[in-house]
């Protein structure tokens, strides 16, 4: 059954020049599982607030059945920092259960036993009960306690908050979800259990991700949204990715074939000018009468000059039919991307072992993240620390890298090796700078190399001359990642380098670390890029 209809879709942004996307034409049916892929800034969140509602002014048609029913996860889940996690969820009852829970506590008098009568009744009348029900199952379901429903929602962490928001959207049980990178900060048990609950899922859903296991493991379509038009491709992201591979490939091949038909015409068109043009200029000479006619002993050169007239014709009706064959050829020559490698100065750290970490221990207040920790790292090792959401893998990071004291224990690195730390939170980023001027920090003689870097992750040639403070979360992730790789450190730490990243931007820097001589430690959720990377996996089991 049809959920949604659309046609001749476009949208331009109020005071902009170029629409973001024109003429976009899709349906999404009943049983839809779609996966919006495409690079940073082509649309896909706007694409996704004009299917909820909350965009208007574009040109188009959209018609959905009646009465449909649109729950939306943005990227921004958490704002409202000031709630608590319940009031963010279901205010209503939230406050019936507060207002509960305080009255009975102080039930001293038959008025308070009154009021609290009225409030169950209320309680009751608004489904309080089984939406309590259904917010403890999913809790329990994203490994969320309970506790945190009085928590204030500024107090729990990027992938609490995500999944919180998630838990909001559930108990919509709306008829379709729009789904906005949902994946970002999930743990992989969190992930692995969004993937189940969506192919289990009754009703359709469009999800915006660029993490590929997922896409591959839930998604039975995939929407490309790139350079303004959206191109459809059955099957998940392997499927989608190969589809794509294969379609460039006669693209190309079907260009090759029309450049060497192109050619043999063209050595054809300029063989006829050249024997119209010979013919032209030894045309026998003509006498005329005074008349104006050819004189009777030169009749026969009239049938020379009309082959002459002739060879002209053709060879100009040659050079016109090639003509269109090359404006053809043009429009539809496939784009293909240069290609840029990241390339990184010879590394000259000869120590074995580059850190060792004995008896290392960390706690906040009552909460131990881990005790008598210990670990040996050798040269060109890529390590990935993975476990679950809290278990201190930022914090491990961050004491790595020299921004957090240990409670006890030993963190010693190679005497000459040298670090460079890329955090979630991009602690390193002069937002006043541009983004050039802080990947180059001064080395203006390698502007070439820091061009090639960002290229290469995506940040379109505009973007360089910007300052930090005007760019997305994204182009930030990529600038401080394209300042570490630029300093080409003896060790990178890598705290979530592929969040906010789209998959352009994964596999240029999966294929940069893979050409790093020197050695890697990073944490990631990003089970594709984890598996291709790492070398080695330890994995803190959590508290």
């Amino acid at each position: 059954m049809l959920i949604i209809a659309v046609s001749n879709l476009s949208y331009t942004f109020p005071g902009a020049v170029q629409p973001v996307f024109t003429n976009l034409n899709f349906s999404v049916d009943s049983d839809a599982r779609i996966g919006l892929v495409g690079p940073n800034g082509c649309g896909k969140t706007t694409l996704l607030q004009i299917l909820a509602g909350k965009i208007s002014g574009f040109c188009g048609q959209l018609t959905g059945k009646t009465a449909l029913r649109i729950a939306t996860l943005s990227q921004e889940t958490g704002e409202r920092v000031s709630q608590s996690v319940f009031a963010f969820i279901r205010p209503q009852i939230a406050n019936l259960r507060k207002e509960i829970d305080r009255l009975e506590k102080s039930c001293d008098s038959d008025a308070a036993a009154m009021k609290l009568a009225g409030f169950y009744n209320d309680f009751s009348a608004c489904d309080g009960f089984n939406v309590e029900a259904d917010i403890a199952r999913l809790f329990s379901e994203f490994s969320l306690p309970q506790e945190f429903l009085w928590r204030p929602l500024e107090s729990l962490s990027g992938g609490e908050k995500n999944r919180v928001g998630l838990v909001r959207l559930l108990l919509d049980k709306p008829d379709l979800l729009l789904l906005d990178e949902p994946t970002n900060h999930l743990d992989v048990e969190a992930l692995e259990w969004l993937e189940s609950y969506l192919r289990n899922l009754k009703i359709p859903w469009l999800v915006v991700s660029h993490d590929r296991r997922f896409l591959d493991n839930c998604c039975e379509t995939v929407w490309e949204l790139k350079n303004g038009s959206l191109s459809e491709y059955g099957g998940n992201y392997s499927f989608y990715r190969l589809a794509k591979e294969q379609a460039h490939a006669r693209k190309v091949l079907a260009a090759e074939i029309a450049d060497r038909h192109i050619e043999r015409l063209q050595k054809a068109a300029e063989k006829q000018r050249n024997d119209a043009n010979r013919m032209e200029n030894f045309k026998p000479k003509r006498d005329r009468t005074k008349k104006g006619g050819i004189c009777k002993r030169d009749e026969g050169s009239a049938k020379a000059l009309l082959r002459t007239q002739n060879k002209q014709r053709a060879a100009t009706a040659m050079e016109q039919r090639l003509q269109r064959l090359v404006d053809k050829a043009q429009a539809e020559k496939p784009f293909i991307e240069k290609t840029r490698s990241i390339s990184f100065p010879e590394k000259i750290l000869k120590n074995s072992c580059v850190l060792r970490v004995e008896g290392l221990s960390k706690s906040y207040g009552s909460l131990s993240l881990f005790a008598d920790f210990s670990l040996t790292l050798l040269n060109g090792e890529r390590l990935a620390i993975v476990g679950p959401n809290g278990s201190g893998k930022s914090t491990l990071m961050r004491m790595l890298a020299g921004f957090e004291a240990a409670d006890s224990g030993q963190i010693s690195w190679a005497p000459e090796a040298v670090t460079g730390y890329h955090a979630q939170e991009f602690e390193q980023l002069d937002f006043s700078s541009t983004v050039l001027d802080h990947v180059l920090a001064g080395d203006h003689a390698a502007q070439t190399r820091a061009r090639t870097i960002l290229g290469c992750l995506k940040l379109e040639r505009e973007k360089v001359d910007q300052q930090i403070a005007t760019l997305s979360v994204g182009e930030r992730s990529k600038t401080a990642l394209a300042r570490l790789l630029f300093m080409a450190p003896d060790v990178l730490l890598l705290d979530e380098p592929t969040n906010h990243l789209e998959i352009d931007a994964r596999e240029a820097l999966e294929e940069a670390l893979a050409d790093f001589a020197g050695t890697v430690v990073f944490v990631s959720h990003d089970r594709h890029f984890v598996e291709k990377i790492s070398t080695r996996q330890i994995v803190l089991p959590g508290v």
